[in-house]
């Protein structure tokens, strides 16, 4: 009886302190409570291994671990491996999580070279290619990506600015033809009905992409703004006098720039700087651009802040811009909070977004990789890299140019 008394008050308090979670490290012969490494990825039968050390756990799956450093390799046959070194902290839950691994699959030539420049936008059923035509002119073809079909758009052409809009599958050219300007506007999900405008507009600081699916386009055209449908109807919004950067936003308020003053009819705000572009303006916060740098201005707080960067993306998920520079990738939230997501030492070439806001290809000096901002992941993609790229997130492919005859290659995800 004594025995069994004994026993009880020696196993109780050390059940009690293993389902705390404490245990005896006989490496360093202390005992320590653990922390929790989370798996639930994609696929499902992938294999998991610890410091090189089988997993038998079923996805997803909860498994306490001492407190430490841990090389984590996660591998399935024909899928890329992916690993990292993650730490494991006392009481707390380490996850990897909500991403896939990525299917390890070759670039497959297109049969297609002597492209210069891909354009398109992340859903969009085509992408139109650049080439060089007679006397240093321009072709442009359409290229369907389920298919792989090219079809020649316009041959002999003098393209002098272009843009797609960050929030449709829209492009438009401004062309030079005969000494006079035009507007070509395409839709990249049906290219037969594309419209040409004979306009006095010679850059891209007189046009704006308006978030309207049926009149995507405003334009500035001897003073007056007008809204442009992609039949090629107008429709009026008012003069206006200055020819610094305007702006019209959501409610259709005009908003004008001037000596560093960005106002409206009824609404004023000192920017301090002088604006060469106004990129976007909503309700609590104002995104523009200066010649070096982006500045983002907080109409509840009043707070102004320059932002490292040379180019935008348009995140049509959750409505943030994203902003990137040599070595950074700042998110600028719909609210104006700013994120700083990733900075680097390696030089950023070139920036697509491959999911809702987490996840990047990114074209450096030396290769071309993705990037989990999220969880501080990168997957390598091509040992060399490639400047221009394309990616479609819809169909989960990246096109690239290689070589010395820019020829065109598909990378399916």
């Amino acid at each position: 009886m004594c025995t069994l008394i004994t026993s009880f008050f020696v196993v109780s308090p050390l059940l009690i302190a293993y389902a705390s979670g404490y245990r005896y490290n006989f490496s360093t012969h202390k005992i320590v409570q653990t922390g929790v490494l989370n798996i639930d990825i994609e696929p499902k039968d992938a294999e998991i291994f610890l410091n090189n050390e089988k997993i038998e756990n079923k996805i997803p799956f909860n498994i306490s671990l001492y407190p430490d450093t841990y090389l984590l390799t996660i591998k399935k046959a024909g899928y890329k491996t992916w690993e990292k070194n993650i730490t494991i902290n006392s009481k707390q839950t380490t996850y990897i999580n909500y991403f896939n691994l990525f299917k390890d699959s070759l670039p497959t030539f297109t049969n297609i070279s002597g492209i210069d420049q891909i354009i398109g936008t992340p859903d969009a059923n085509n992408i139109l290619l650049l080439s060089e035509s007679q006397n240093n002119k321009t072709k442009i073809s359409s290229f369907t990506i389920k298919e792989n079909i090219q079809n020649i758009l316009l041959d002999n052409v003098n393209i002098l600015e272009y843009s797609f809009s960050p929030y449709y599958d829209f492009v438009y050219f401004i062309i030079s033809e005969n000494n006079e300007e035009k507007l070509l506007l395409y839709d990249l999900n049906n290219l037969t009905n594309g419209t040409a405008l004979n306009i006095n507009i010679k850059d891209t600081t007189k046009i704006q992409w308006y978030k309207n699916k049926y009149l995507p386009l405003i334009i500035e055209e001897n003073g007056n703004l007008e809204m442009l449908s992609l039949t090629g109807n107008k429709k009026n919004i008012t003069k206006i006098s200055t020819t610094t950067p305007w702006y019209v936003d959501q409610n259709d308020t005009v908003w004008q720039y001037q000596n560093n003053i960005l106002s409206s009819s009824d609404k004023e705000y000192n920017l301090q700087y002088h604006l060469s572009q106004i990129i976007d303006i909503n309700k609590t916060r104002i995104l523009a651009k200066t010649n070096n740098e982006f500045v983002t201005y907080n109409i509840d707080t009043k707070n102004l802040n320059l932002i490292n960067g040379d180019r935008t993306l348009f995140n049509n998920f959750n409505n943030s811009w994203i902003i990137f520079s040599k070595s950074d990738i700042t998110e600028i939230t719909e609210s104006g909070t700013i994120n700083l997501q990733y900075r680097g030492e390696e030089k950023i070439k070139n920036l697509q977004l491959m999911d809702e806001g987490k996840m990047y290809l990114i074209a450096t000096d030396n290769e071309l990789k993705i990037l989990d901002v999220d969880k501080y992941l990168q997957f390598p993609v091509l040992s060399k890299t490639e400047n221009n790229i394309y990616f479609n997130q819809k169909n989960l492919q990246l096109f690239y140019i290689k070589g010395e005859n820019n020829e065109l290659y598909n990378l399916q995800f």
